[in-house]
């Protein structure tokens, strides 16, 4: 009998091929992975920078000063001895005092003149003056040792001072710290107010006008006039009125021709002359 032997043969070509392609479609999937990961990454690190660009900067916090550790302290306390109470009512009795007395609260951040700050200075330090509460000197009620005061002139009796004229006086003598100051500019207001009433109301224009013009930016006049409280009022309460001079520019106090100045003009004169 005939026998037969059947065996597989496996073609050494067609195996190879088999395995080259399996290897290379396995390596293209792995290549094409790692390149879609990459283009995401590449995606998500953009997206992360714009962002980080276009977000909000957070405002710094401010370092908190003592003053705000202290209110801090004070709010989150709750329990505030009697003590620290009364010491903390009697300040503010003493500050609203203090308001009263000066028409103003000097512990509040505020602008003011130089002649508020001034006024404000002199009624802390001495005390505010009055006509009520003022000194012999400046009320003129007693002469000194070894004279007497001049008896009141009947003629001007009925002559009383306009209001407008004791509060610019009020206000010389009670704002300005300095006496002699005080006593300086009196002494030349009284001078230019003679001047003006006297001999600037005699003779021709040209003669008389210098003695009725008074120049604001003169050194002297504009330390003993402009610079003090109360006393271009006071110039201006006797006739003087303020005029510019358009050729020089200057500004002039100007006490008109024909006039020789109120009624109690010389009333005004001698209680500056008392002072």
């Amino acid at each position: 009998p005939l026998r037969f032997d059947i065996r597989r043969i496996e073609s050494s070509a067609l195996s190879g091929n088999n395995s080259s392609t399996t290897n290379s479609g396995k390596k293209g999937s792995a290549d094409a992975l790692l390149r879609k990961q990459a283009v995401i990454a590449a995606a998500e690190a953009r997206e992360a920078k714009f962002k980080a660009k276009t977000a909000p900067k957070p405002k710094p916090v401010p370092k908190s000063t003592s003053t705000d550790k202290l209110q801090h302290h004070l709010h989150t306390t709750d329990v505030v001895s009697e003590e620290t109470k009364r010491e903390i009512d009697a300040v503010k009795q003493a500050e609203r005092a203090d308001a009263e007395k000066l028409g103003y609260n000097p512990y509040e951040a505020r602008a003011m003149t130089s002649g508020q700050a001034r006024t404000a200075t002199v009624a802390m330090t001495t005390g505010t003056i009055s006509a009520d509460n003022a000194p012999s000197r400046i009320s003129g009620e007693m002469a000194p040792p070894g004279r007497t005061n001049a008896p009141a002139d009947p003629a001007n009796a009925s002559a009383s001072l306009d209001p407008a004229f004791e509060h610019a006086f009020q206000t010389l003598v009670t704002s300005n710290a300095e006496h002699s100051a005080v006593l300086k500019s009196m002494k030349i207001m009284r001078t230019l107010i003679t001047n003006a009433t006297t001999k600037g109301q005699q003779g021709g224009d040209e003669t008389s006008s210098k003695f009725r013009r008074v120049r604001l930016s003169n050194p002297k006049i504009r330390e003993a006039i402009t610079d003090m409280n109360g006393a271009l009022e006071l110039m201006m309460c006797v006739g003087f009125v303020l005029s510019e001079n358009e050729d020089d520019g200057e500004t002039y106090l100007v006490y008109p021709p024909g006039d020789t100045g109120p009624d109690w003009l010389k009333n005004g004169m001698a209680r500056m002359e008392a002072y």
